[in-house]
């Protein structure tokens, strides 16, 4: 069977210049199988976006088996403590990928964050849950790295890393788009 990818609340962030007013990450929920897999839980103040996400879908955090941040940020974990019956899955130090289960990996994506991860999920379509490794649609039409990075070529290279996979990007803060073949 054929993982699935649904997003149950998308992100938005808010500026004002360079300022960063308002964040909250995108959340999505991905079906392999019997399992599912919350990839982040978004900001404290979405909780109510996350769980209203869930029971549209028929479901509540403990029908989550797993959970994963693409990074420490509050704004993609403030709602981890929702799912208190899932197992926490992340990539070891020094691994590059590491499948969670058919055709769904994670993927290190640096240069947000030295920690920065990606799902990728490959399904009817190839679609990456990029967290703040591409936190807009923006930063793909304009080219342009995260906002926030500690690495520009690393952020540029996990840009390049997403889009060359994906039919279909769901980015940290917006919803899903279509990458331009």
């Amino acid at each position: 069977m054929m993982p699935e990818v649904k997003v149950v609340c998308e992100g938005r962030i808010v500026r004002e210049g360079d300022a960063i007013l308002e964040a909250h990450s995108s959340s999505t929920l991905v079906v392999m199988g019997e399992k599912k897999m919350i990839v982040d839980t978004s900001s404290m103040q979405y909780r109510p976006k996350v769980i209203d996400g869930l029971q549209r879908m028929g479901l509540g955090p403990k029908d989550i088996d797993l959970i994963t941040s693409t990074h420490g940020h509050g704004d993609h974990t403030g709602n981890d403590s929702l799912f208190t019956s899932a197992r926490r899955v992340s990539l070891g130090k020094g691994q590059t990928s590491s499948v969670v289960a058919p055709g769904v990996r994670l993927v290190r994506t640096p240069g947000h964050t030295p920690d920065s991860t990606s799902v990728f999920v490959e399904g009817k379509e190839r679609c990456v849950i990029a967290g703040d490794a591409m936190p807009t649609e923006d930063n793909y039409r304009k080219w342009v790295p995260p906002g926030i990075h500690y690495d520009r070529e690393e952020a540029m290279s996990s840009m390049k890393r997403i889009i060359e996979f994906a039919d279909i990007v769901i980015p940290g803060h917006g919803g899903p788009f279509r990458i331009d073949r």
